[in-house]
């Protein structure tokens, strides 16, 4: 044993040196006493959780039971996979049929708005110009939403 606590003899006997200074002959046999109560009392309690742990260890149906839950983890994590895969993509899909609303809606307007409001609109200052309403058939197609629970 070279080291304990990183500690090796020479500093252990200059520690013990000091503390028989510092604390008297009395004292340091008192002292000397609780650490071997103490250590004894930590090598048991140990001993105790190592024979505790072999005996659930020795208790399980084996490797068996281990390797399903290993399994049932691995499977777990796969499906977390796949999902965060599928809200990646289903964003950007949700993203493209936006922009292609947006776009459909922005032709539509153009193409019934009077000629002289449209050249009005790319001159000049940017000013508040009211649309004309559209037409019921002129809306943009609405998104279907499959499971919904409304429908």
């Amino acid at each position: 044993m070279d080291s304990v606590f990183g500690i090796g003899f020479p500093e252990l006997v200059v520690i013990l040196l000091l503390a028989g200074l510092v604390m008297g002959p009395q004292r340091i046999r008192q002292v000397a006493r609780w650490l071997g109560l103490m250590t004894a009392k930590l090598q048991s309690i140990s001993r105790m959780f190592t024979r505790q742990l072999n005996a659930e260890l020795d208790s399980m149906d084996g490797a068996e039971e281990l390797r399903g839950a290993m399994q049932d983890v691995q499977e777990l994590r796969r499906q977390v996979d796949e999902l965060r895969r599928e809200l990646l993509t289903g964003g950007k899909d949700v993203m493209g049929v936006g922009k292609t609303a947006v776009t459909e809606t922005r032709q539509s307007l153009q193409s019934i708005m009077p000629p002289d409001l449209a050249a009005k609109k790319n001159d000049g200052p940017k000013t508040a110009v009211p649309t004309p309403p559209l037409a019921p058939t002129e809306l943009p197609n609405l998104v279907e939403v499959l499971d919904d629970p409304e429908s």
